[in-house]
């Protein structure tokens, strides 16, 4: 048990060390301001967006496939992300852990900088980088004849992220690290097993409120 603290110590003194060799290079303002707009691509601002363009689509042609596929693993994924990452792990951001280093938070693109959410401050794993890889595993599975096309593309997108949210002092190393292996984790759970099962539950829940909301549209 002592062996296994032993190596913990050490894989967390890394993890710090690793961040700030990052954290305190020499980043330019812009790549940082780039770094800020580019995050707001895996935050739920705008996965939300994503949603609401499936649904317009689905609204338009009939087919709401892509909307359920991408509805259901997104909740499947949140509940599983949220019970590691703030009832288990409980692992604090490199701005707080590391604050006295002079470790600054540096992504408000949207949030308010004074006011931060209790579960704002932990940081296990990167949700931004699981979920972009996750959705990308979704996407690629979806457009089959380009699957390993997309799925490249995305992969080279999550190191991108990867890299912009050390810079931003949000995340360490094995956060993000761990983002790649719960996404990976996330798309074999859901793709290999569950998926169907979303499907048919939200088809069924579109027969029971289609004619409601047919007949509210026609009243």
């Amino acid at each position: 048990m002592s062996s296994l603290s032993e190596y913990l110590e050490k894989l967390e003194a890394w993890d710090q060390k690793a961040f700030l060799s990052i954290y305190k290079s020499d980043f330019s303002k812009r790549t940082k301001k780039f770094a800020i707009v580019y995050g707001f691509f895996g935050s739920l601002y705008f996965w939300g967006l994503v949603w609401l363009i499936w649904f317009v689509y689905g609204y338009i042609t009939k087919d709401y496939y892509l909307l359920v596929l991408f509805t259901g693993g997104f909740e499947q994924s949140v509940i599983i992300h949220s019970l590691i990452r703030y009832k288990i792990i409980r692992r604090n951001r490199p701005f707080i852990t590391l604050q006295k280093d002079g470790v600054r938070r540096h992504d408000d693109f949207i949030r308010i900088p004074y006011i931060m959410k209790e579960s704002e401050k932990q940081s296990f794993p990167s949700g931004h980088v699981t979920f972009l890889l996750f959705f990308g595993f979704v996407f690629a599975f979806y457009f089959s004849h380009y699957f390993w096309i997309i799925l490249s593309i995305f992969i080279i997108l999550d190191v991108l992220m990867a890299i912009t949210r050390l810079i931003l002092g949000v995340h360490f190393p094995i956060d993000v690290i761990f983002g790649f292996v719960f996404g990976i984790v996330y798309a074999f759970l859901y793709l290999g097993f569950t998926y169907i099962y979303w499907i048919k539950f939200y088809y069924w829940l579109g027969e029971i409120f289609s004619p409601i909301i047919h007949f509210w549209l026609l009243d």
